[in-house]
């Protein structure tokens, strides 16, 4: 932890109570795989509970959601009845949490069975720490174990044959034994985003106005973070699949990713954005992380 020493790995597990929000548009089969796999979570069961947004999603997909709360008394859904974009109905998900710490999950993850814990960990071990993230296929940055595509962009890297995403999970928490701290770092990709009750107290939501269909408001949302004095952390020794599900064609992706970094410059500045890039692209922790899995993943052939 950037001059804080700490156990990645522990076995104690936490009392927080947490809120997972899970903003669904459509895509029914990553939606099931997502909840799914959220619903197979390792921790106390009265300590978690999952709040779906329904954001315009056609008959099918509103019908299995309709069939998720109807089974599980800890499942609640918010509906918009037509598309309101990402950042309106991150907002509203986020309204409807309660917990100590609240979890933004894009609904094309897949969460191993001790994520949560995990996570809540690294938030009991500071009370500054106001945002955590984990690792992941696909997540900028914080992807393991190739981050660049040899095409150029950003990587999405499969699972290894015969792994599942617990099993690489296993793997990934087992070389975090290499990092001596809990990495502070100054922003984190928004697939799995999980945030301390104080800091939504103190920050409000998500810039809707500037960040209409998200691209960028996570980034906006991690720098308001550290100018109210919270930190935020990287969680080492959990990964979480993000199968990438193509919302939007590559040209409207590009546009919306333009606007995004246009606002972040209008909000914090050139300077302040490049310096925060390059401290993720130079992060040596993650480094550690890359090249241990990577090397891991080459020995079993």
């Amino acid at each position: 932890m950037m001059g804080d020493t700490g156990d990645n790995k522990g076995s104690d597990m936490s009392n927080l109570k947490a809120d997972i929000v899970i903003c669904v548009h459509n895509a029914l089969e990553d939606v099931r795989n997502c909840v799914a796999s959220v619903q197979a979570t390792d921790y106390p069961r009265d300590q978690w509970n999952v709040v779906l947004v329904d954001d315009g999603s056609g008959p099918e997909t509103a019908a299995f959601l309709d069939q998720v709360v109807a089974q599980d008394p800890h499942v609640t859904l918010v509906r918009h009845d037509s598309a309101k974009g990402y950042t309106v109905a991150a907002n509203a998900g986020l309204a409807a949490t309660q917990g100590d710490i609240a979890v933004l999950l894009n609904s094309d993850t897949v969460v191993p069975a001790r994520w949560l814990q995990k996570i809540a960990r690294v938030f009991d071990h500071s009370p500054d720490i106001g945002l955590v993230g984990p690792l992941s296929n696909a997540a900028s940055w914080q992807t393991i174990p190739e981050r660049s595509a040899p095409q150029g962009g950003w990587m999405v890297n499969d699972l290894p044959t015969g792994m599942s995403v617990d099993d690489f999970d296993a793997l990934v928490e087992e070389q975090a034994g290499i990092v001596p701290v809990i990495p502070r770092v100054p922003l984190l990709n928004g697939f799995c985003y999980a945030i301390r009750r104080d800091t939504i107290k103190a920050l409000g939501g998500f810039d809707e106005v500037g960040f209409p269909f998200g691209f960028g408001e996570e980034d906006d949302f991690s720098l308001r973070t550290t100018n109210a004095g919270f930190g935020l952390a990287l969680a080492v020794d959990t990964y979480v699949f993000h199968a990438k599900s193509k919302s939007f064609g590559s040209e409207r992706r590009n546009a919306l990713t333009e606007a995004g970094q246009s606002q972040l410059k209008l909000k914090h500045g050139v300077d302040r954005l490049k310096r925060s890039v390059a401290t993720m692209r130079d992060n040596p922790y993650i480094a550690m992380m890359r090249d241990a899995v990577k090397a891991k993943v080459a020995a079993r052939g």
